[in-house]
């Protein structure tokens, strides 16, 4: 770990004030996104909006959907200590309070001490939606922090096109591959493809780490139909399947290791869409699916203790079967109101099992405590909406929206047997808490947006957010990776809240771009752990955030000569209130930031690009309230550059090499997260 912070050309770079970085890039006006749940241009939008492109995709060497977004302003990468297993954080609010949707259908996790895992390849996504701040209003529970909108690819403009692509990564060893044929017939649009990706243990600056291989399978299927050149139907199918090793920073592999040999995502998808039914109702959008998640989990914890030993070995076989429907709505009865009104509903039922081993050898003797358990349990959620863009004068508009949502959550079973050394022989039944709660929820947003020409728009809003409790916080034990023996859940649990101020500015007028958000949020009722005694804890409502930052994204093109100059920066102040305890060591920088230069020209060999950057953090501490301990994260640097060379008829080939790490730094940006040290990136294309 390097505590060295390189401060000079983090100065240069707020002094150019220049930047959206490769992965933010907001070159026209031209770009649409669907944050809204409506199309439109990113100056319209009146909420904080990064948009990862296709181009941006193709040209990327990234092993997952998380190292896609590393540099978003406001995002933050947190992992178990897994290659293949990342997820984000935004604004601060961990993976629970961050909503991940794959085309708008929520993905779920009932059972997890991570939160919600972002299984899809990358080969198979169009553009991301990164949407900062809470999206509640629009898309329900679990965007308190923000949701990622992931985009997949639908069929192709010729009756047969296809893309093959091959990779490799030197921080681990690791290789890709991904193939996709697609097209249009008549009025049918079609798109299958097959994805691979793994690595082996992860070499970093300090040396390789054992038990942190991984490997994935994707494959996905896209038919659609044109009823009539207003009506489209059609059904998708995709599948991801993961298998992975994790370690903890601190820890050997003997101490402390997690293997889950299966967590496979399979979805099927059914669609309907109806476009300017009459002169009021300009679209009437149908969707249903059935999502199936299947997890296996092996975890081994034996960290050190002074007189004795302590092994715990715990095993989860987990499946979450979800059914979800949707209809939306679009009206625009007058020129000057665009309303948007929907009904969402979804079941998740949860079968899982648990069980743990303990094992405790001392001097002169040695204990063991087994526990088996069964978990049955389901989520019942329902949600109506209505959002309102309405035109006061031509330049400025307002927009309100407002959600509720009922949640029904029902654990029908959970119990089992346990088994000691200190009665051989004796098998004792286990009951734990079942029960039925129920949550009934509003939440609301309001803003204004101000466009007086084509080139910049500024808005200001002000939206809630809420996260209802998972079946894992109101109901479910476990001592997985637990430092004390038991974590409890807690059926009395409140849904989480925040309110959400924010105003912004973005100005594109095709030689300078940029996009500044100015944030203030106020969560409450946080669900977090609290120490009951020396062998327990408990999920309560004990915790309290809140948050004050700065998000910019800008770049300037400097004349005909291709450079552009780019910066990317969040300036982060998050303070964290829990049993009577206040602290600003949230474990979060105060400031992340991306900086470099740019360049993009034509060639004789072709199109070439390239990328010179790097990326810092300052030093970030955090507070862990259980054992009321203080852990320094430090400062970091890392210098790196990328390129690529799209040639051949039509410019087909592409060839794209990422360089990370130059500098072979030691870093790490959490406890239990390692970061490669010097590697290379490298990716083949080819489009026919």
């Amino acid at each position: 770990m390097t505590k060295t912070f390189v401060k000079k050309p983090l100065i240069l770079a707020l002094a150019l004030v220049s930047s959206v970085i490769q992965a933010q890039t907001l070159e026209t006006d031209e770009v649409k996104v669907t944050a809204t749940r409506v199309e439109k241009e990113l100056l319209d939008v009146n909420m904080s909006v990064s948009v990862i492109t296709s181009e941006q995709i193709a040209q990327s060497g990234a092993q997952t959907v998380a190292d896609l977004l590393r540099d978003v302003p406001g995002v933050e990468l947190s992992t178990d200590g897994s290659q293949g297993m990342k997820r984000i954080q935004i604004r601060g609010d961990n993976a629970f309070r961050t909503l991940i949707m794959i085309d708008g259908q929520r993905m779920t996790e009932q059972k997890s001490m991570s939160g919600t895992p972002i299984l899809i390849d990358p080969s198979q996504i169009e553009r991301i939606e990164v949407i900062k701040g809470p999206a509640s209003v629009l898309y329900g529970a679990d965007a308190i922090g923000g949701a990622v909108n992931i985009i997949t690819k639908k069929g192709g403009s010729k009756p047969f096109e296809g893309t093959v692509s091959v990779g490799g990564n030197s921080s681990n060893r690791g290789g890709s591959a991904s193939a996709q044929l697609f097209g249009q017939v008549g009025d049918w649009h079609y798109r299958v493809g097959a994805a691979y990706e793994g690595g082996r243990d992860l070499r970093t600056g300090a040396g390789k780490i054992d038990h942190t291989d991984f490997e994935s399978k994707a494959a996905n299927a896209y038919l659609a139909y044109d009823i009539t050149p207003d009506h489209t139907a059609g059904v998708t199918l995709d599948t991801f399947d993961l298998d992975f090793n994790s370690v903890a920073r601190g820890y050997t592999g003997d101490q402390f290791y997690v293997h889950v040999p299966e967590w496979k995502r399979t979805k099927l998808g059914v669609f309907d869409e109806i476009r300017n039914v009459n002169d009021v109702l300009t679209k009437v959008r149908t969707d249903l699916f059935y999502q199936v998640s299947k997890k296996r989990m092996i975890n081994h914890v034996a960290p050190p203790t002074p007189g004795m030993a302590v092994v715990n070995d715990n095993q989860a076989d987990n499946e979450l079967k979800q059914f979800g429907a949707s209809i939306q709505a679009d009206w625009m009865p007058t020129d000057r109101l665009y309303l948007i009104t929907g009904y969402d509903v979804s079941y998740e039922k949860l079968d899982a099992t648990s069980t743990s081993y303990t094992t405790v050898t001392m001097p002169r003797a040695s204990m063991f405590y087994d526990k088996a358990l069964t978990y049955r349990g389901e989520l019942l959620t329902q949600a109506l909406y209505a959002s309102a863009d309405y035109n006061l004068t031509d330049e400025l508009t307002l927009n309100l929206g407002s959600r509720y949502t009922y949640v029904r959550t029902k654990m029908k079973q959970a119990d089992g047997v346990s088994s000691n050394s200190h009665a051989p022989g004796v098998v004792t039944p286990v009951q734990q808490s079942t029960g039925t709660e129920t949550d009934g929820h509003a939440v609301l947003n309001a803003g204004l947006i101000w466009r007086p020409n084509a080139e910049w728009s500024l808005r200001a809003a002000w939206s809630q957010g809420f996260r209802t409790p998972l079946l894992q916080e109101r109901f479910i034990e476990t001592t997985m990776g637990q430092s004390r023996s038991v974590l409890q859940g807690n059926p009395d649990l409140k849904p989480e809240k925040s309110d959400n101020f924010e105003v912004g500015a973005r100005w594109v007028n095709g030689v300078v771009t940029l996009d500044t958000a100015l944030f203030y949020n106020r969560a409450r009722d946080y669900i977090t752990t609290f120490v009951v005694n020396a062998t327990t804890s408990r999920y309560d409502n004990v915790a309290k955030a809140e948050t004050l930052g700065l998000e910019l994204a800008s770049s300037v093109r400097l004349g005909n000569t291709g450079f552009e100059p780019h910066l990317s920066m969040t300036l982060l102040r998050r303070e964290f209130k829990q049993d009577g305890i206040s602290t600003h060591d949230t474990g979060t920088p105060a400031l992340y930031a991306t900086y470099g230069f740019k360049w993009k020209g034509d060639t004789p060999w072709g199109l070439a690009y390239t990328n010179f950057f790097a990326r810092s953090a300052t030093e970030s501490k955090s507070y862990n309230f259980g054992d009321k301990v203080t852990t320094t994260y430090g400062a970091w640097t890392t210098v790196n550059m990328t390129g690529g060379l799209d040639f051949g008829p039509e410019k087909r080939y592409s060839v794209n090499v990422g360089l990370y790490n130059l500098l072979d730094r030691d870093y790490y940006t959490s406890n239990s997260k390692f970061e490669p040290g010097r590697y290379v990136e490298a990716k083949f294309t080819a489009r026919f």
